[in-house]
């Protein structure tokens, strides 16, 4: 079949007139019978049935009977169409149009088992990439960009039910508008809020028409949406929508189930995404405190020592030991250690610059501070401001009030010599360790020997 149908059509009327005008002058100069008319038109009637969606052959059959006519009446004076020639034609167009019908209905099947193909290369390619993503937020993100794909739309958000607020969220956007990312709406409100009431797929092709539609700075005005619910059995999670802003494309059931399909095989995905999280927080954080255990603290550290290597940033570690923890062990009990202990990493977090300074239990009543983007100078005023906020906050435990106090050790990369991260911990305890020897105070390190600074 050719790639471009018009061409085709070309084609054929171009040598259906050519072959109409030989034979006619056969007819007329050399005694051609008449019933090679019927057997030339055959030839290009049914080749045009075939290979054209529409009824072109239609217009070539009268061509051939106009000639027909013609060429009748310029011989005998008569006309066929009340003699045997006029059912040899209409014989013709009857089955023309059947062959007609036949090829088109192969078309439409050919055209169908096409577009099942194209999906399903790009439902595999969609499940591969979304099965292999365990980080969240890029599992939401790939989410919503492989729908949009898959279903040929303009716009895609994937939205999240929180219990507590009883509200949705948009969580994921393609393509991305930051503004959007963050909105909020209730069950209820516009067509994914229908959805999440109903838990049911709603396919709307006449968006504004919708008498809970929402705004169009909201909606950034599409004209045709199609949402299906998240669900963990009957558990509603959330919504995956796409939209249309041309109103003549319209949905249909096979997009429907398409996404369905995809819907159902994202929830998965986002579960496995969400144990992985729960997995990886556990395995990284300490039990008791809730704070970075000693692994992810290593972690943590070794990724700064490395961009301040690279960038020629500076950056420094403090190593803290809680003052007498022993003693208040045994004196009050393991679990006034344990209240002192959450108490203690609590405070190095309300102490400590937030999204920016690092905190973790290193062993025992040991915690640790990683200070990005902080000299020797600058760590050494952050430490000293932590323990004046340690010492000057008692904690209340049974009716009693305890004084904590800690001993400090820091040290900071020089920025004119290169020290491995291991010397760089060695360091710190090192000054931790000169600390301890006088409690309720820090030492650090001025890369060149440790020096003590008492408590003011």
């Amino acid at each position: 079949m050719l790639t471009n149908p018009w061409s085709s059509v070309r084609i054929i009327f171009g040598g259906s007139i050519i072959a109409l005008i030989a034979v006619a002058l056969g007819v007329i100069n050399w005694d051609v019978p008449y019933w090679f008319i019927h057997v030339v038109s055959v030839l290009f009637v049914f080749s045009s049935a075939i290979l054209h969606q529409h009824r072109i052959y239609l217009y070539i059959v009268l061509i051939f009977i106009v000639t027909h006519l013609g060429v009748d009446l310029y011989i005998s004076g008569r006309s066929f169409l009340l003699g045997s020639d006029a059912v040899q034609w209409l014989s013709i167009i009857a089955a023309g149009e059947v062959i007609h019908q036949i090829s088109s209905q192969r078309r439409r099947v050919d055209v169908l088992s096409q577009r099942r193909i194209q999906e399903l290369e790009v439902m595999n390619e969609t499940l591969t990439s979304i099965s292999s993503e365990l980080e969240l937020n890029s599992l939401l993100q790939t989410i919503t960009e492989r729908a949009v794909k898959l279903l040929d739309v303009t716009l895609g958000e994937l939205l999240l039910f929180d219990k507590q607020t009883g509200e949705m969220e948009i969580v994921a956007q393609y393509p991305l508008d930051p503004d959007q990312i963050g909105f909020k709406m209730k069950p209820g409100e516009g067509a994914m809020g229908r959805v999440a009431v109903t838990k049911r797929p709603l396919i709307l092709n006449d968006y504004k028409a919708f008498v809970n539609s929402l705004a169009d700075d909201v909606t950034t005005g599409v004209e045709a949406t199609l949402d299906v619910p998240l669900l963990k059995g009957s558990e509603f999670i959330g919504v995956l929508g796409v939209a249309r802003h041309n109103k003549q494309h319209k949905f249909t059931h096979d997009d429907q189930r398409l996404l369905t399909v995809l819907a159902s095989q994202a929830m998965i995905a986002i579960e496995n995404a969400r144990l992985y999280k729960d997995v990886r927080h556990l395995a990284f954080t300490d039990a008791l405190t809730g704070i970075n255990n000693r692994r992810r603290l290593f972690e943590l550290l070794d990724e700064e020592y490395r961009r301040a290597l690279r960038y020629q940033r500076p950056l420094s570690f403090m190593l803290m030991d809680i003052d007498h923890f022993k003693k208040i062990n045994d004196v009050y009990g393991h679990a006034a250690g344990d209240e002192v202990l959450r108490w203690f990493a609590q405070q190095c977090g309300t102490g400590i610059r937030q999204k920016l300074d690092l905190i973790g239990r290193f062993g025992g009543e040991e915690f640790a501070v990683i200070y990005p983007e902080a000299d020797l100078v600058s760590a050494i005023g952050a430490a000293e401001r932590l323990r004046s906020q340690v010492s000057g906050s008692p904690i209340q435990y049974n009716d009693m009030e305890l004084h904590i106090t800690f001993s400090a050790g820091l040290a900071s990369l020089p920025l004119d010599a290169e020290i491995s991260f291991e010397q760089l911990i060695d360091r710190a305890d090192k000054a931790l360790y000169l600390a301890k020897e006088k409690r309720n105070c820090m030492a650090y390190w001025d890369n060149k020997k440790a020096m003590t600074v008492r408590t003011r």
